[in-house]
């Protein structure tokens, strides 16, 4: 199989949509078959978010300590249960976010209706649990008369416990520190209450983030990659993965560029083609940053040897002399910069069978939990949302957007950027705009006149990103996959603002503009 670089995936790729009549069609006529469906045949056919109930009873004791947490979701599958299981799944993996609570007690059921088929969509059913879990968090504060920070420090997952379901948890867990920073961030100073003109009232809110990398214990995930020298020189970096608009070219070149010392610009990824590139598992659940890491940093040195001994022969220089450096072969120790050998020379200097190359397979890393799917790696976070609500139109503005992040090194500044503010906008139309409504079995909107994505005009006045970037010493496991951390925790604080503002929490998104002038009678009723 052959694809091309694409974006807008955000798990839609994952489905089975139109492939199987592609197929079909292309075995039969044995030709190439293209089919470009418009967007109302796209609305149709494209899968969607699973759309929960999620009732949630949480106990805690005097000093706001949690003790027990009841949680039952029922999902919407659609017509065909397609990837609901494993969304339903992941979300009562996360059922206790980032804190501990001695008993929990958690059930799900995945229901057939006449709606739309839904599946998979960034977060996995993970967020979908922490706007409820993150919400319930500032509704017991409330209730027990304790800070919001405060509450959530009470409770936070000490590193190196297992996570409720038992399951043993990576190390670098950066949880505290995410809280920190969180009650550091200058949102706070920032203006809140009633607006100058008294036509909107101002809030802030917080969450955390808890975002689990990889399929988990339960399904195969299978891993690797390879780098070799190409006849023209470049140094090819051959993933079974494809490039999705989450920045997989760019994180390839830098990950591979970083572990040999080569210039980005010698690497050449590799993406995309079955038949050219070994087995890297999929690409999905934030799990192809820690393929791309792993991969360059395992079959590096023994790349390097294999490069730097070809090229110490050809020189008559032992190869311990030599170094790799962007554009070639240098000598080590020096500081001339001067090439010895350029990529290209030492590839055309070489019979085609002696180009050097080193390939690596493995299984993403597992945690040792078998009595259901649970992940071993997670990303943290810490997000918080500045809003002003219309009191006339019941309208959500969010003016600020900051998100703290601990994901491990970035392989690309610019990628992991992209992920995590691309996520934050995203996370806006998920929590105040978006909306698939359906009736007697079709959706109400053919296209996106009606489907109110955020635009540009809509995006925070302040987006902000900032990045832990540490490890544990003892930690194997490299940066973390950021792909969906971006959005995890957008809805929970934008939720969170909100009834900071207006003294009440939307139970329901996105977030009806009637229900919030509701509240707003309510409370000066």
């Amino acid at each position: 199989m052959v694809t091309s670089p694409t974006g807008g995936a955000f798990g839609g790729k994952d489905e089975l949509t139109v492939q199987p009549a592609l197929a079909l069609l292309a075995l039969k006529t044995g030709r190439a078959v293209r089919l470009h469906l418009d967007r109302a045949e796209s609305v149709i056919a494209g899968t969607k978010r699973n759309a929960m109930r999620i009732h949630m009873r949480t106990a805690c004791d005097p000093e706001g300590r949690l003790l027990a947490q009841q949680v039952d979701v029922i999902a919407d599958a659609g017509a065909y249960a397609s990837l609901g299981p494993g969304v339903l799944e992941t979300a009562l993996e996360h059922a206790c976010g980032p804190y501990v609570v001695p008993n929990v007690l958690s059930s799900g059921r995945l229901a057939y209706t006449n709606n739309g088929v839904c599946g998979a969509f960034r977060g996995f059913g993970a967020n979908q649990m922490a706007f409820a879990v993150e919400c319930q968090l500032d509704r017991l504060a409330e209730a027990a008369g304790i800070d919001i920070i405060e509450i959530r420090r009470r409770n936070l997952r000490e590193p190196g416990t297992r996570g409720h379901l038992g399951q043993q948890v990576a190390p670098s867990e950066r949880l505290a520190e995410m809280l920190q920073a969180a009650a550091a961030d200058p949102i706070w100073a920032k203006p809140r209450g009633p607006s100058f003109d008294g036509c909107e009232t101002i809030g802030v809110g917080m969450a955390m983030n808890y975002q689990g990398n990889g399929l988990g214990t339960l399904p195969p995930d299978p891993a690797g990659g390879a780098l070799r020298l190409a006849a023209d020189g470049m140094i090819e970096a051959l993933y079974g993965l494809d490039e999705l608009g989450q920045g997989l070219l760019t994180s390839v070149k830098a990950a591979v560029a970083g572990a040999l010392g080569c210039g980005r610009d010698d690497v050449r990824p590799v993406t995309g083609d079955t038949a050219a590139t070994p087995e890297s598992g999929s690409s999905t659940a934030s799990r192809g940053t820690h393929v791309v890491w792993r991969v360059a940093a395992v079959a590096a040195p023994a790349f390097a040897r294999d490069l730097l001994a070809a090229a110490g022969q050809l020189l008559c220089r032992e190869a311990g002399t030599l170094a790799l450096a962007p554009g070639g072969i240098v000598e080590r120790h020096s500081n001339s910069g001067s090439l010895l050998m350029s990529f290209a020379e030492l590839a055309e200097a070489l019979p085609p069978d002696r180009l050097p190359a080193a390939a690596v397979s493995f299984e993403f890393p597992k945690s040792d939990y078998l009595e259901g799917n649970a992940r071993l790696i997670f990303a943290f976070g810490a997000t918080l949302a500045r809003v002003a609500v219309s009191r006339i139109t019941g309208q959500v503005r969010v003016l600020d957007l900051h998100q703290h992040t601990a994901a491990g090194p970035m392989l690309d500044p610019a990628a992991y950027l992209g992920q995590i503010e691309g996520g934050g906008v995203q996370g806006l139309g998920f929590t105040l705009t978006e909306d698939a409504a359906m009736r007697d079995g079709r959706y109400l909107a053919g296209n996106l006149d009606f489907y109110m994505l955020p635009g540009i005009a809509d995006t925070p006045e302040s987006l902000a990103t900032f990045a832990l970037e540490d490890l544990d010493e003892d930690d194997p496991f490299g940066p973390r996959g950021v792909g969906e951390l971006g959005i995890g925790a957008v809805t929970p604080a934008i939720v969170n603002a909100i009834a900071d503002a207006i003294g009440d929490w939307p139970e329901r998104i996105p977030v009806d503009p009637e229900w919030v002038l509701d509240a707003l009678r309510r409370s000066a009723a």
